[in-house]
């Protein structure tokens, strides 16, 4: 074998095709199912959502062939726009999944290709769980190699952006069963497409960012079945996807210990609908709550001490709708002690973002970052209109990979996503169809139980 290129992209393309379910760990496979029952879940819950039907009515009259489902609609389209809209109502709320240190969304692109072409091409539940493994993996993994120290990243890309349509390529790439070549080709045409810079964050575009990825991901791997050529080192490359994205690339973290270590184990998964650097805020803001019972009108200043993160991502006092609710640490401290709760409804522009008390209460709100704080720690200090004060420190916010949520608690998110959109008793179907994916004997039961 000419070995001249063999290089990381040959390396994971090889380790991508070789690698079988049985290949993976047991703790692989059921985080990849806790994983799978996330995003499904939150896939169905955005699929009403009415930016989600504004992308879809504005493409529709350009899609094909009725191939693929659209969750929560009762309709089929072709297996490109399946992907992208699918994949838009799974990030629609900020409900997706996060890795713990590379904070990507890697779930949402994968999924939504891979059951996209589970309808297409018809494949058992456990070939979907093993792609959608690899495709999680490979994302999560070439999000840390970019922007976690030692890499020397850029934080101005959104890394969901950038990689998902990876972790899109690498499920859809091993569903078509494409040898290592075609694979190298099919992650060459993927990379080209990479997009993603944060000045949209907030915006519809945040959500569309991750859906890009999903039909860009599918897609690649459709041409590469056909023979569509890419460069064969489109990692490493010179003036490749690394150099371009990267000053200086962690690629230990990106192509070392090979089915030997797991990132797809430091996936987390949030229980609240917004930015998970804001999730530990939420949680001293409720407690403080729920152990004090003040009234809010005798709060006179809320001061929180922020991980960097949460102030490089969220320092948004004035949010202006629902998309940037998402992101603004200010709104979610002021929601959680005047309503004691952090729903999905609490990020609503109407009833949440305009709420005269809640846009007065975002005033009495300051933040600063502590460097001493790790991304899922916050503090929080009431001090009341008498002067006395009240602090709340988490050390470990709920949903974190130190305090996960349980097997019980997705399958609750799930359900209560779902319900609204399709009925409890087809919410119980598609949760318990999630659940037993790898025993499945046709994948495309799940977007089918979905539509």
């Amino acid at each position: 074998m000419d070995t001249a290129d063999y290089g990381v992209t040959a390396r994971l393309a090889d380790y991508i095709v070789s690698t079988g379910g049985a290949d993976l760990p047991e703790a692989v496979r059921h985080e990849a199912v806790r994983s799978f029952v996330n995003i499904v879940g939150c896939t169905v819950g955005g699929a009403r959502h009415p930016n989600v039907l504004l992308a879809d009515e504005a493409l529709a009259p350009f899609a094909g062939q009725a191939q693929a489902t659209l969750f929560g609609r009762g309709r089929r389209t072709d297996i490109l726009h399946a992907a992208l809209i699918n994949c838009f109502a799974s990030s629609i709320y900020s409900f997706d999944d996060t890795h713990a240190q590379a904070v990507v969304h890697p779930s949402g692109p994968v999924a939504t290709a891979a059951l996209a072409l589970a309808e297409l091409r018809p494949v058992a539940g456990h070939e979907l769980l093993t792609a959608f493994a690899l495709g999680v993996e490979m994302e999560c993994r070439l999000c840390k190699a970019i922007t976690i120290p030692p890499a020397k990243g850029s934080i101005a890309w959104v890394g969901t952006g950038i990689t998902g349509g990876f972790g899109a390529v690498v499920a859809s790439g091993k569903l078509l069963r494409l040898d290592a070549t075609r694979m190298r080709h099919a992650i060459g045409i993927a990379l080209s497409q990479a997009a993603g810079f944060r000045a949209v964050h907030g915006t519809n575009c945040t959500a569309m960012l991750p859906a890009h990825a999903a039909q860009t991901g599918l897609r690649a791997a459709m041409l590469a079945e056909r023979g569509f050529s890419s460069s064969t080192v489109a990692l490493e490359g010179r003036y490749g996807y690394l150099s371009v994205f990267c000053e200086e690339p962690d690629i230990e973290v990106l192509a070392g210990g090979l089915g030997e270590r797991f990132e797809l184990c430091s996936n987390t998964y949030k229980p609240y609908p917004c930015g998970i650097v804001i999730h530990p805020i939420i949680d001293a803001c409720l407690k403080l709550r729920q152990d004090h019972a003040i009234p809010a009108d005798r709060i006179a200043h809320v001061a929180i001490k922020a991980s960097a993160g949460a102030m490089a991502l969220c320092d948004r006092r004035t949010p202006r709708d629902e998309m940037e609710a998402h992101v603004s640490l200010y709104h979610w401290a002021a929601v959680a002690i005047l309503r004691g709760t952090a729903r999905m409804v609490d990020a609503d522009t109407e009833t949440a973002v305009r709420d005269p008390a809640v846009v007065a209460f975002r005033g009495r709100v300051d933040a600063a970052a502590d460097q001493s704080l790790a991304s899922d720690a916050a503090a929080v200090t009431l001090t009341m209109t008498d002067g006395t004060t009240l602090s709340c420190q988490i050390d470990h916010a709920r949903g974190s990979s130190a305090r996960p949520m349980t097997d019980a608690e997705l399958d609750e998110k799930c359900l209560a996503l779902a319900e609204p959109v399709i009925g409890m008793a087809r919410a119980r179907a598609i949760t318990e169809r999630c659940r037993n994916i790898a025993v499945l004997p046709d994948a495309g039961d799940v977007p089918r139980a979905a539509a």
